[in-house]
Formats: structure tokens, C-alpha cells, sequence
């Protein structure tokens, strides 16, 4: 049984394989609106006339109904869908969980198992959203903020104003630019470095010892340099890794999740 696992997010489509020893392996990022790019990349892995499952996370309702069409044309029968937070299994103290991403249980699950009986910790995601979970030292996941972006930012002054165009700084900025298009790029920048800086301060407050975190997300490297935070790592897949534990758990269990999106 070959095993994968996927994360359709706002910006990319990522694949991960899933090794024998239940671990993620080869990983691969494919753009949205590109079934070929898809059935290229089907191709490249071998996964023609292999029985093969997929876990699936999906904050993309539209995507996920346009890559739940490409596995049925593919004969895929064993998927599991992660819509949602009240599709996973993970301690929380949050409510209206049908309307969270699934994505941001499955990092603090992958989260909490790299750091297990650790004391308390946070998740910084950083990719269209930026979004910071806060996780109890009991392994209780308690909330999180979200926040826009570099692209959103970029997107909503240029929407909202008469003249400003759309920038998403590409390198990082000096904090102050000389005309528009550089002062744009500083305020974006450092704007969303602001808020990440002022979102983990205020949620390590009141916990119980000086939490862990974790950063994931495209823009993850870049913004961690800019973020002091004793022994923070970086994971690029985290979500993914969430998959490998929870979705392959559902699995193994017997349980077999819907077909269709």
C-alpha cells in the first residue's frame, strides 16, 4: 500500500510520500489550477496501477472538489478528508470547531508530538494567513489569532486605495523607502513581522514556563530569523506531518473516509 498525503491550502497544492516507518518522506508542491502539473507529477511517483491512500487536508472547497475529481478519474477509493478542526482528533478548548481549519489542528498535532511533554508551546504558520496557536502545558490546544499575510496586505491596500499598487515584498526591506513602491514594501514587511512579534509575547503570557514554538509555512524561514525565540525550529511540512499521524491512525483503524470532497 502506497501511502500520501496532501495539504490543499489557499496558495499550494503539497504532496507528501509517507515512508514505512509511517514518517514523512519526499514532499512536493504543485500549483492549484494545474490537473496536468497533478497528473505529471501522479506519473513521476509511480502511482499508476499502485493501490494507494491518501489523507487529505482541504481549507479550499473549490480545490478540494476539483482534486477529489482527479483521484475518482484516478480510481482512488481510499481517501480521508480533514475539513475541518472537528475532523481531528486533537485537545482543545475551542468552540464552533466546524468552522476552523483543519490545517491548524493538524500542525499543533505534528507540533505536540515533536515536543511531547515539553511544557506549553506555539505554532506560527505563515503563508496567506499568519496564524499563531497557543498550546497549554497539558498538550491543550487553546486558541490562536489569525492574522493577513504578505500577499493579503499587499492585495488589501491596493484594493482599498485610489492609487497604491499591489506589492508582496520578495526580499527583505529596509524599514523605511524613499517612494511609494519601497514604503510599501517596508510597512507590508515589517508590519506582518510586528504582528507575529507582538502575537507570541502576548500568548506565552500567563502560561506556566516559557513555551516552545514552532514556526511552518512558505515564509517561515524568512520571518523566524526576525523573531528571537530560544530554540524555535522551523518545520516546512507541519501539516503534512500532522497527516502521517492522524490520517494513517484513521486508517490503520479501519476506518475509511468519504470519497468526494
Amino acid at each position: 500500500m502506497t501511502r500520501i498525503v496532501a495539504d490543499l491550502g489557499n496558495s499550494r497544492l503539497k504532496w507528501g510520500r509517507v515512508g514505512p516507518d509511517g514518517r514523512l518522506g519526499a514532499t512536493l508542491a504543485l500549483p492549484l489550477d494545474d490537473p496536468s502539473a497533478w497528473a505529471s507529477a501522479w506519473d513521476d511517483w509511480g502511482l499508476s496501477g499502485a493501490e494507494v491512500s491518501w489523507a487529505i487536508s482541504s481549507v479550499n472547497p473549490p480545490l478540494a472538489g476539483r482534486f477529489g475529481r482527479f483521484l475518482d478519474d484516478k480510481g482512488v477509493d481510499q481517501v480521508r478528508w480533514y475539513r475541518s478542526v472537528a475532523d481531528v482528533p486533537v485537545r482543545h478548548d475551542l468552540v464552533l470547531t466546524d468552522t476552523g481549519g483543519a490545517d491548524r489542528a493538524l500542525g499543533v498535532v505534528a507540533a505536540l508530538a515533536r515536543h511531547r511533554g515539553r511544557g506549553p508551546g506555539l505554532v506560527v504558520s505563515c503563508g496567506t494567513a499568519v496564524v499563531v496557536e497557543r498550546i497549554s502545558a497539558e498538550g491543550v490546544w487553546q486558541g490562536g489569532a489569525i492574522a493577513p499575510g504578505l500577499g493579503p496586505m499587499g492585495k488589501a491596500l491596493h484594493l482599498l486605495t485610489a492609487q497604491l499598487p499591489e506589492v508582496v515584498p520578495r526580499d527583505v526591506p529596509a524599514p523605511f523607502g524613499r517612494s511609494t513602491v519601497p514604503s510599501l514594501e517596508a510597512g507590508i514587511f515589517w508590519g506582518v513581522v510586528g504582528t507575529i512579534r507582538e502575537l507570541v509575547t502576548r500568548q506565552a503570557e500567563g502560561l506556566s514556563s516559557a513555551p516552545w514554538l514552532v514556526w511552518t509555512g512558505g515564509d517561515a524561514p524568512t520571518f523566524a530569523r526576525w523573531v528571537e525565540w530560544p530554540g524555535a525550529e522551523v518545520v516546512p511540512h507541519l501539516v503534512l506531518e500532522g497527516l502521517c499521524q492522524e490520517g494513517l491512525r484513521t486508517q490503520d483503524s479501519g476506518l475509511r473516509g468519504e470519497t468526494s470532497p
